[in-house]
């Protein structure tokens, strides 16, 4: 009959084996923390020349290996010191590609109120072209173009209380446009936006 393994021995055994089990998971979890670096992501959908801020930008933990480096790395120190160069969409890394330490300010924001409101398509970030017609007494004169490929920033929606609603966008025109556009507003110039042919 062949000798028993004392119930001492193979308690202590069991013992051994989940503490080694216990220190292979932590070493696995602390490889996997120390891979581990927070990245800025785009809270909302965000237009060209956006400030990187607390309200632009949020951190998240991601393992990207080497295509971290094509990203722009949470840092609080560097909040506010970078701008975009294009738009990034919600949820989105913030390529290294996308930002300059320099605000580009080539263009001017301006807010229009739309005489027909946007397709659910475009989103901000999307150039536009800008046409306005005249109200000539009752009939519309034929619609000119006041600006071409205007970076739309920001959409809103107004109600008058009446049940009748607008639509507002904001967009970032040449400087040489501003005088054409303040112009068909001053006429009171139904102004539409359509996407751009690019």
């Amino acid at each position: 009959m062949g000798a028993q393994i004392p119930y001492g021995r193979n308690k202590f055994l069991l013992f051994t084996a989940l503490v080694l089990l216990a220190i292979a998971a932590w070493l696995a979890n602390s490889n996997t923390v120390s891979d581990s670096q927070s990245f800025y992501i785009a809270s909302r959908d965000l237009p060209k020349a956006t400030t990187i801020d607390e309200n632009s930008v949020s951190s998240m933990p991601a393992q990207m290996g080497e295509s971290g480096e094509k990203y722009l790395k949470a840092n609080a120190g560097e909040l506010g010191k970078w701008f975009l160069t294009k738009p990034i969409l919600a949820g989105e890394l913030i390529p290294l590609s996308a930002v300059a330490s320099v605000k580009e300010a080539n263009c001017t924001p301006i807010i229009l109120t739309l005489g027909a409101s946007l397709p659910s398509a475009i989103k901000v970030g999307s150039n536009l072209d800008i046409w306005a017609a005249e109200q000539a007494s009752s009939v519309q004169t034929i619609p000119y173009e006041v600006a071409v490929g205007a970076e739309l920033i920001g959409i809103r929606s107004t109600s008058d209380g009446i049940g009748q609603n607008s639509q507002s966008i904001e967009v970032c025109i040449s400087i040489a446009e501003v005088r054409p556009v303040v112009d068909a507003i001053a006429k009171r110039a139904t102004v539409v936006a359509v996407r751009a042919i690019e």
